[in-house]
């Protein structure tokens, strides 16, 4: 909707809502003034009959000429009838005298209760922290809203509570690389409910899977278990400072959520204390010079370099980089000569890389490396494994000895999915599946005139804007990840993992779905009237 006068340029208010349904409003707004406004000096205001509901900060400063794009998720009132939104400026002496305040009727009609809409009014009244796609919007201008909660999952597959369908390019994280309920999985599974799933002694399942993952990877000689990546990147992490005796580590990637990686985000972000002097110093993908200068700078004190060797995604436009193997080997070589360990993190790349894993890619072995995600083909287990002198010296004095690491459910799975992933090429399969999902991008973002590619190697892509304006991008970016959801393709920030479950009939659904998003991107985008499409809040970055 286009707002003609004053400096309300453009807003997403349609004239009638739902009562009591999650909603993001849009606006956006030109400065035609002569002062420069700044964020905690104007603001905006939002009322409903003339009660205030909000007050938004401007998301930056905005000089005479420019604009800003806000949003705010809310649920509507519940009140049934005609009403009227109130949007004004808020400022001492930075608003020009023709700002007026911009009113919107609304009709506010009954609302169609539905399952997932009752679910997730109980988890944002309950404060539950689960992951709620668009914040809870689901209210759509179409009628088909936005999926919240899942049914079931099956395939590539996902189906919300109202019996929609989704083709699911998320996977459960990451972690159903095979599909969501296998066949074999499942009935690996099944087998071994006979049993309890934590056993005092400890399951002869656990060995069998470590003695597996030993002969299938490089160097490994010796495992440990847990059930997140974040367990095991935190036991590798530890064991590197046991058995060097030294404090530092370099890490590159994401490593999990646990205090040691998060302290360096500050106390305000994570409620972890900041000690005096980082221990955990972060560097660049591919950086030489800047890894060179570390080890100078922290000289006789890093435990390990720790890193996902491929697949970082280095921001919301990428870069995505696929393993560079000159320059792992000259970090393998940089920290033995040091006396430091090398830890790769190969939680997303393990049985998903080409070859199965970087360090089969690229003959760089490490001294630990991380698994998870895929290792029990979407049950809840993961694994370091490693050289046996550092686990023989170390991993009795670590204290990680976590209650459910031994439970055997998660071990028939990944017994299984050890022998599937030894008979068939999982990793070709992801490969030819996202090279295809490039090409298509790029034949119909080319076709409907939009500046866009899927970047990333093929087992980790994502769809981005070549758009100079970064606020506009934000825009872009948020419209197509609003209209593919609208028809029936699952993503977040426009990434795809691709599993061995993706087949023809999932790529024909989605390349039709881009087709729908880029026109009306194209559309949007010639009218330059983005904003009045959205529906849903902007994608991070």
């Amino acid at each position: 909707m286009t707002v003609a006068e004053n400096v309300w340029i453009e807003h997403n208010l349609p004239f009638e809502l739902p009562g009591g349904e999650v909603c993001a409003l849009w606006l956006a707004l030109e400065h035609h003034g002569r002062l420069t406004w700044e964020p905690g000096v104007v603001r905006i205001s939002v009322s409903f009959d003339r009660a205030r509901l909000a007050v938004l900060d401007l998301p930056h400063a905005v000089n005479p000429g420019g604009r800003a794009f806000l949003h705010w998720v809310f649920r509507t009132p519940s009140a049934i009838g005609r009403h009227e939104f109130e949007i004004a400026l808020l400022a001492d002496d930075a608003i020009e005298p023709e700002a007026i305040p911009l009113c919107v009727p609304i009709e506010i009609v009954e609302r169609t209760r539905t399952e997932s809409g009752s679910l997730r009014d109980r988890v944002l009244d309950d404060h539950a922290r689960g992951w709620l796609v668009c914040d809870g919007v689901s209210w759509s201008r179409t009628g088909r809203n936005y999926p919240q909660f899942a049914r079931s999952a099956r395939g590539c597959r996902t189906v919300d509570l109202e019996g929609r369908e989704y083709v699911d390019y998320l996977m459960g994280w990451g972690s159903a690389l095979l599909g969501y309920a296998h066949p074999r999985i499942q009935e690996a599974v099944a087998a071994s409910l006979s049993s309890g799933a934590i056993t005092t002694l400890t399951h002869h399942l656990m060995p069998e899977v470590a003695e597996t993952l030993c002969a299938m990877f490089p160097g490994a000689e010796a495992a440990t278990f847990g059930k997140n990546g974040s367990d095991v990147c935190t036991a590798a992490v530890r064991l590197a400072r046991s058995f060097t005796g030294r404090p530092v580590v370099l890490t590159c990637g994401y490593h999990g959520w646990q205090d040691w990686n998060v302290e360096k985000y500050g106390f305000a972000a994570t409620g972890v204390p900041v000690r005096g002097e980082a221990v955990v110093v972060p560097f660049r993908p591919g950086d030489r010079d800047q890894v060179a200068q570390l080890f100078e700078a922290h000289r006789n004190q890093i435990a390990a370099v720790m890193l996902e060797p491929a697949g970082v995604i280095e921001g919301s436009g990428g870069p995505i980089r696929d393993a560079d193997p000159a320059f792992l080997r000259d970090l393998a070589a940089l920290a033995r000569r040091e006396g430091a360990l090398i830890v790769f993190d190969e939680i997303l790349t393990g049985f998903r890389h080409p070859g199965g894993s970087v360090q089969h890619a690229t003959g760089v072995v490490p001294d630990l490396t991380c698994l998870g995600k895929a290792l029990s083909a979407g049950m809840p287990l993961s694994a370091l494994i490693g050289r046996k002198a550092i686990f023989d010296a170390a991993i009795g004095k670590i204290f990680y000895e976590p209650t459910f690491k031994g439970e055997m459910y998660s071990f028939a799975a990944a017994r299984e999915a050890s022998a599937i992933y030894g008979e068939e090429d999982v990793p070709a399969h992801v490969a030819a599946y996202g090279e295809r999902l490039g090409v298509m991008a790029r034949e119909v973002s080319t076709a409907f005139g939009v500046a866009a590619e899927m970047i990333g190697p093929p087992f980790r892509r994502m769809l981005v804007f070549r758009e100079e304006d970064p606020r506009k991008r934000t825009l872009l970016r948020t419209l197509f990840h609003q209209e593919l959801l609208r028809q029936g393709v699952l993503t977040t920030q426009n990434l795809f993992l691709p599993s061995l479950a993706h087949d023809d009939e999932a790529f024909a659904l989605t390349r039709r779905a881009f087709e729908l998003a880029f026109a009306l991107l194209a559309e949007a985008s010639a009218t330059d009237r983005i904003v009045s499409y959205l529906e849903i809040p902007p994608l991070p970055g």
